[in-house]
């Protein structure tokens, strides 16, 4: 009898952090920030939240049991408040770095994007088959990107050996950046296949505007992932990956 209790205190302690996070999680759901960005993550006209990271984030967190709130709010905003830790907040559709890792947690992946294209003038000199790699090596180009976005280690690498003078940074939105290039502002930008139309598109302009540049050398590797705080438990961030290995096939 001595046994059974002493091994039914030990089972209770074990649980205790589990009843601990249930009970946090009844009381306040954790908040599911997005930024509005389709085809990723954006509010319907019903004022749902969808999209190719959005919905799979969403069922992620009903299959693991876990409550949450929407909660929109810049790309900025939510990356200050993943670096500032003072609540427990996800969010979807994030690439993975070591600089991001050292203030946030990730889960496994849930998309995986196709290759990135350039988005280029209208009027840029470009020879079909010639590779990122030799593309942004140029000493002639002028290539545009927003603020704080990452486009996978190897594009990232070519990016960070370019001169200063040759790399222009836009806190504006990248419709705007598309503006920009159809403007002459710069020769180019990046931008994954399954936005390019809609940023044109939202920018007022046509595909005929402007020349869509393909690279061999850019892999269709790049993860998007559940970014969290680091005030979520380790056992939710246990919880997303178990619920992500039940839902989530990635696409070669």
């Amino acid at each position: 009898m001595r046994w059974f209790l002493i091994k039914t205190v030990v089972v209770f302690l074990g649980l205790l952090p589990l009843y601990h996070l249930a009970a946090a999680q009844a009381l306040e759901p954790l908040r599911l920030m997005y930024y509005e960005r389709r085809p990723f993550n954006y509010t319907d006209n019903g004022g749902n939240v969808v999209g190719l990271t959005a919905e799979p984030a969403a069922k992620i967190f009903a299959v693991a049991g876990i409550p949450f709130t929407w909660q929109v709010r810049s790309a900025n905003a939510i990356l200050d408040a993943l670096q500032n830790n003072t609540a427990a907040i996800c969010s979807p559709g994030w690439y993975y770095s070591a600089e991001r890792a050292s203030y946030a947690q990730f889960t496994q992946p849930i998309y995986r994007d196709k290759p990135l294209v350039g988005l280029a003038n209208v009027n840029f000199k470009y020879q079909m088959g010639t590779t990122a790699k030799d593309l942004l090596g140029r000493s002639d180009v002028r290539l545009m990107i927003k603020q704080n976005f990452l486009h996978g280690p190897y594009l990232d690498n070519l990016i960070a050996k370019m001169p200063v003078t040759q790399l222009i940074l836009e806190a504006a939105e990248v419709s705007d950046i598309v503006r920009l290039i159809h403007l002459g502002r710069a020769d180019l930008s990046l931008v994954t296949q399954e936005e390019v139309e809609l940023y044109v598109a939202n920018a007022h302009l046509k595909m005929t505007d402007f020349k869509i540049l393909k690279f061999m050398d850019i892999p269709a590797t790049e993860m998007r992932y559940i970014m969290c705080s680091k005030k979520v438990p380790p056992a939710t961030i246990d919880a997303l990956n178990a619920a992500i290995a039940k839902t989530v096939q990635l696409s070669r």
